[in-house]
């Protein structure tokens, strides 16, 4: 059986490389043989971040390199990581860096806002 470290490590690792493919709760749950509640509260214990909250900003943080370096519509990038409404995911990224994807995407680079939280998902 996999001691709660390991558990949480394999976990981080398959949501950085689920971020795409629609990792959520329920899927890291059945995988490992817990309860949701049971893997929110060893996720939420260690880092002090809720894992739903710690999942949709890395979706967000993953989705600034393609709202910079390709010509796909906002709507196309909300629904590659996972949102279902372009209105979820612009509120979401307003919410997390504090500017819209649109603006981000004009702007052409992190603003002196967006820095301080970017680094820390990285």
């Amino acid at each position: 059986m996999l001691r709660s470290y390991n558990i949480l490590e394999n976990v981080l690792i398959d949501i950085e490389k689920g971020v795409r493919e629609g990792i959520n709760l329920n899927t890291l749950a059945q995988k490992y043989a817990l309860s949701e509640g049971h893997l929110r509260r060893l996720f939420r214990f260690t880092f002090k971040k809720t894992l739903g909250g710690y999942i949709r900003s890395r979706k967000l943080s993953a989705s600034l390199d393609d709202l910079l370096k390709t010509d796909f519509n906002i709507l196309d990038i909300a629904l590659d990581y996972g949102f279902e409404y372009e209105q979820s995911y612009r509120r979401a990224f307003k919410h997390e860096f504090g500017i819209t994807p649109g603006k981000y995407r004009k702007a052409g680079h992190i603003t002196e806002k967006m820095s301080e939280k970017v680094c820390l998902l990285q």
